[in-house]
């Protein structure tokens, strides 16, 4: 109906688009929902870990014979040894465990950290089929393109070569290396033996017949009650050397002219380490403490610290380095050197400004102690002005060190007094106590080395980490 004043618009459609929009409606309509899409049905994707610090492995891990191999991953890697070990491998699968310890060398840290990297994603072996086929200098892209190629996340490959997240873990590869006396890598080792091949220069019988010497060597331990499980340690401890050097002092003792250069006594009484500056891990009972007693000005006991550290590093459980001021007393010095003596003493109390925690802070004053010393070579050195320059260096409050000194004033001299007692010659420059025993004159970190070896043996490295077993 229409009426004055209204106006009516009638939209003029097509017939066929009308029709169309009508069926299309009815359509619409008529569809059940079902036909339209429907998302798939959900699932899990399995991301397969592993613990970086559990080495790459192929073979069970009970198996009787375990082959190490440390290597740099990179181009520069013995891809025909590792073709012939995997060979070795592949001929008795249920007898070898064929383990990858990496490593990183000074100049190549991109593909070590990608290796490691692509372990814990469960891409270790598909990684190094693609480094082995690798010829040039490989740059932070091509690492990452080499991950992504293999399914390996590249942004964490990026993180951990920023961050060094693996450092650890080649810090410990390392140490095992120099803990068995490997030499250098590429190497490879049969049940903890290091073999006489060359990195490369070897065949598949040379490998058969190294397997075949280990093998048997298994089974005779295994013949004499050792149990499948406990193989791996029982190789690690029959790695370390449980013979004593012979070591030679730096001279026969004033006090004792019969005594045998070759003889070093026991200090007894037992030294007492407690409040003296030390390195090693923090909260351990050594094992074998390494006691270095010395004079505090002297830069080459500087030197020797600083060698030493080496072996608190390499047994970080079972090996701590202890500091004690040490001098003759009838010195014209001895008045200077006590008073250094006692500023180190103090400063193992009231703290300073260490930044590695493996340190006592009386250990962090000595060493800069000792570095400050070197400074004023050739010039006379007085205690209190090398004093504040250690105290300036490490931020030590001097009115508390002060405070300090006066409390404990002439400690050294009794330390001192009790290392005589316990048979320290008076007349040593410097001495050494490993395993309790002093080595007056020992300054040979290779003979040091050797001798706490001799102390730890065997069991040292049977109380490492169970990488053998992946425990």
């Amino acid at each position: 109906m229409t009426g004055p004043g209204v106006q009516v618009g009638i939209a003029r459609v097509p017939l066929a688009r009308a029709a169309g929009t009508l069926l299309g409606s009815l359509l619409a309509a008529s569809t059940p929902a079902a036909a339209e899409p429907r998302p798939t049905p959900g699932h899990a994707e399995r991301i397969e870990y592993h613990d970086p610090a559990t080495p790459p492995s192929q073979g069970p891990a009970g198996a009787p014979v375990t082959i190490e191999v440390f290597l740099v991953p990179g181009p520069n890697m013995p891809v025909g040894a590792l073709h012939l070990l995997e060979q070795l491998a592949d001929h008795h699968p249920a007898r070898i465990r064929l383990v990858y310890r990496i490593l990183r060398s000074s100049s190549s840290l991109l593909a070590p950290s990608a290796a490691l990297e692509a372990h814990a994603e469960g891409k270790f072996f598909e990684l190094m089929d693609e480094l082995r086929k690798q010829r040039g200098p490989l740059k932070r892209d091509d690492v990452l393109d080499l991950a992504r190629k293999v399914g390996v996340d590249p942004q964490r490959v990026d993180q951990a070569i920023k961050q060094e997240h693996y450092r650890k873990v080649f810090e410990a590869n390392q140490h095992r290396l120099d803990r068995l006396h490997a030499g250098n890598a590429p190497c490879v080792l049969f049940n903890t033996r290091p073999t006489k091949l060359g990195p490369s220069g070897f065949t598949l019988a040379e490998l058969e017949r190294e397997y075949t010497v280990a093998y048997e060597h298994a089974l005779d331990k295994l013949a004499r009650g050792v149990a499948p499980r406990d193989l791996a340690s029982a190789f690690d401890d029959e790695a370390m050397s449980g013979t004593q050097p012979v070591v030679m002092t730096a001279g026969t003792p004033d006090d004792d002219p019969d005594r045998s250069p070759l003889d070093h006594p026991l200090a007894t009484p037992p030294l007492q380490l407690e409040g003296l500056p030390s390195f090693g891990k923090p909260g351990i009972t050594a094992t074998v403490p390494v006691v270095v007693l010395c004079r505090p000005n002297d830069t080459g006991c500087g030197n020797l610290l600083r060698t030493i550290e080496s072996e608190a590093q390499l047994y970080p459980d079972d090996v701590r380095i202890v500091w004690a001021p040490w001098f003759d007393v009838s010195l014209d010095s001895a008045t200077e050197l006590t008073l250094l003596g006692d500023a180190a003493l103090c400063a193992e109390v009231i703290g300073s400004n260490q930044s590695d925690l493996t340190t006592s802070p009386g250990w962090a004053w000595i060493k800069e102690m000792y570095t400050q010393a070197g400074k004023f070579r050739g010039r006379k050195l007085l205690a209190d002005k090398l004093i504040d320059a250690v105290a300036g260096k490490l931020d030590v409050n001097a009115r508390t060190l002060s405070a300090c000194r006066a409390t404990i004033a002439s400690s050294t001299l009794t330390r001192i007094t009790a290392a005589r007692h316990a048979g320290v010659p008076p007349r040593a420059n410097v001495a050494v106590v490993i395993g309790g025993r002093i080595y007056d004159g020992l300054t040979e970190q290779s003979m040091i080395h050797a001798l706490v070896e001799a102390e730890l043996a065997p069991g040292v490295l049977g109380s490492l980490p169970r990488w053998h077993t992946g425990k």
